[in-house]
């Protein structure tokens, strides 16, 4: 049964996943560092752990896929172009352990989503790409 979503959350390939996660603990641990440093919570502190949280958020709902008509839309954490693909222009695509790939331009692709929006991402490509060549 084919659900009717089409927007579906996913975090980049593990790579480039390591290196933006990893940034944003630098965040967490500089509020930690001026914390120890003065012995005591203070406004400084605060701001860390909130801007810690904020960035999180921003990462976690801004990397988002869209399913448009014939369309693909990638929407990369805090970058002003999203990546935009043809569906009928995305090759070799398959699902993996943890999300799914593919190739678009002479470019591999890899994300990682939830079982349950990787296959509901798989199916409604496979679709769509069927629909597009029948």
């Amino acid at each position: 049964m084919q659900s009717s979503k089409t927007n579906f959350y996913y975090q980049p390939a593990f790579l480039a996943s390591i290196s933006s996660w990893s940034w944003t603990l630098l965040v967490l641990i500089m509020g930690v560092i001026f914390w120890l440093e003065v012995t005591h919570f203070n406004w400084i502190t605060a701001a860390f752990f909130i801007g810690f949280i904020i960035i999180c958020g921003v990462q976690y709902f801004t990397r988002s896929m869209l399913v448009q008509a014939d369309k693909l839309v990638v929407n990369r954490s805090l970058q002003k172009s999203w990546l935009v693909m043809n569906v009928a222009d995305i090759q070799t695509m398959k699902l993996t352990k943890f999300g799914i790939s593919f190739m678009f331009n002479s470019d591999q692709h890899s994300f990682y989503l939830s079982k349950k929006n990787r296959e509901y991402l798989f199916q409604t490509l496979k679709d769509k790409r069927a629909g597009i060549a029948g």
